[in-house]
């Protein structure tokens, strides 16, 4: 297993998997307050006569839920395990592809495995599909985001307004997702000149 900076990536690895952990933890225990408190608070809205006729206990609870669920500690978590299966799918996929490239070049020394560029092509690699995991757990996040509670009981009692619910992270998302490529082609522009400079240093 390559190393970089004296750190391998099977304790990036373990890392990553101790902190899915965490959040994963942090996420159910959460999870279980959430079911908790929405079983409360039907209790004392309905014995008060705040909540509609047309809202049953279970369809509340469930309303509750959405609205209030650790979905920050759930979407880490996810990306974590996610970036747990991927990456040694990844390192393999980049061997194979960088060996290839090697094979092509009839083997030239400056791209042989194990070496400096082969290494920071590999890291940089890496780094990409971790940041697009990123990414994509970012963007769902954004996409399945709910309104407060009040908001998500008009919507069951009324039916859904599609374009009220676009309108509250279409704009975030966009911002999202520029900050993301932008990082993602910084980190591959900064792989491919710091390449270069070395091929040409050679």
């Amino acid at each position: 297993m390559q190393k970089f900076e004296g750190i391998s990536f099977i304790w990036a690895l373990i890392l990553m998997g101790v902190l899915a952990l965490i959040f994963g933890i942090r996420a159910f225990v959460a999870w279980m307050a959430v079911r908790r408190d929405a079983q409360a608070d039907y209790e004392y809205k309905f014995s008060n006569g705040m909540v509609p006729d047309a809202i049953d206990r279970e369809n509340y609870e469930r309303i509750y839920r959405k609205v209030y669920n650790p979905r920050g500690p759930i979407h880490v978590a996810a990306a974590m395990l996610a970036i747990l299966l991927v990456t040694p799918i990844a390192l393999k996929g980049f061997e194979v592809g960088l060996n290839f490239i090697y094979n092509l070049s009839g083997q030239n020394r400056v791209i042989e495995p194990g070496f400096l560029v082969w290494q920071f092509f590999l890291f940089f690699g890496i780094i990409a599909v971790w940041v697009s995991i990123a990414y994509l757990a970012a963007r769902h996040y954004h996409r399945s985001e709910t309104g407060n509670l009040q908001f998500e009981m008009d919507q069951y009692l009324n039916g859904p307004n599609e374009l009220i619910l676009n309108q509250s992270y279409d704009d975030e998302d966009n911002r999202l997702k520029s900050r993301l490529v932008l990082t993602l082609l910084s980190g591959i522009l900064t792989a491919v000149l710091y390449g270069l400079k070395i091929i040409f240093s050679l």
